[in-house]
């Protein structure tokens, strides 16, 4: 049975004529006629009869009609909902994004989102990197720091180079490496102060230890806090030094000052979004895409 010929055949039982439900559906009458002659064959016996100018159902008809119903309702709908969607007005984005990322540089794309398009809903999952990359299959986006050299990325997906971020050292402001140094502060200081470690999964962590290694220093670690808040009040309160996104620190003032790291360029990393390939992006992806990169 062809799904074609019962939406012709719930139009005809609307409008009760051939001539009305070819102007309705905007194909010929002998289209309309041979779409109902090749329903009423595959039923087995006739669906309606004509009376004077106008169609009246049979029994069969009547019966078959509450599906044929259905079905042009859900095509309705379904029609409406996918012209919605190319309004993105409609629709959902799931977003996974490193803990410094969802906190300091997707809020005011977010915002931007739905003031343009109300009706899209956004979740998004604060993750690490690893675990960002392992997600993607649940997510339209990944917002992740560092690089991917240990990860196959699947072919279905593109890595979108996005911001250059800093990792700068946290200091109390009265501390004695703020006084000392101005601008930048040697990496010697990560294994001659107590230092407030991040989570082992943070992006930003995995960079200064790769930064120490590269300069055959061992890092020495005692405390170990999850996500860049901790960290900043860890180092508020006097248990030691600390580093974070340079980002995170852009609003600061109260009792914290920073410093670049190593150098007077300081430890860079790279931010990227990881998405899927552009035939494959939903148009809430789309728009949201647009918005981060331009």
């Amino acid at each position: 049975m062809n799904p074609q010929h019962l939406l012709t055949f719930s139009v005809l039982a609307r409008l009760k004529s051939i001539t009305l439900t070819a102007k309705q559906l905007n194909i010929g009458q002998p289209a309309v006629s041979g779409q109902l002659k090749l329903l009423q064959t595959f039923v087995g016996e006739p669906l309606y009869e004509r009376k004077g100018h106008q169609i009246e159902l049979t029994t069969a008809g009547l019966g078959l009609l509450e599906y044929a119903d259905k079905m042009d309702s859900c095509y309705t709908q379904a029609f409406e909902y996918v012209h919605s969607l190319q309004k993105v007005s409609t629709g959902m984005l799931r977003i996974g994004a490193t803990m410094t990322i969802a906190s300091y540089y997707l809020p005011k794309f977010l915002v931007e989102l739905q003031t343009r398009h109300k009706g899209v809903q956004v979740f998004m999952k604060t993750l690490d990197t690893a675990e960002t990359l392992r997600n993607l299959y649940s997510l339209d986006l990944g917002f992740i720091e560092g690089s991917l050299a240990d990860f196959e990325l699947s072919s279905n997906y593109q890595v979108i180079a996005w911001q250059k971020d800093e990792i700068v050292l946290i200091l109390p402001e009265n501390h004695t490496l703020a006084t000392e140094y101005a601008d930048y502060v040697p990496v010697q200081v990560f294994n001659q102060y107590q230092v407030i470690w991040r989570e082992p999964g943070s992006g930003a962590r995995q960079v200064v230890e790769q930064a120490l290694l590269e300069a055959g220093i061992k890092a020495n670690i005692k405390i170990e806090v999850t996500g860049v808040s901790a960290v900043k009040e860890s180092v508020r309160a006097g248990l030691g030094i600390g580093f974070s996104s340079a980002m995170a620190l852009k609003n600061e003032s109260k009792g914290l000052v920073s410093r670049r790291i190593g150098t007077q360029q300081g430890l860079t990393w790279q931010l990227n979004i990881i998405a899927p390939r552009p035939a494959l992006q939903s148009r809430a992806t789309q728009a949201f895409l647009g918005l981060c990169v331009h």
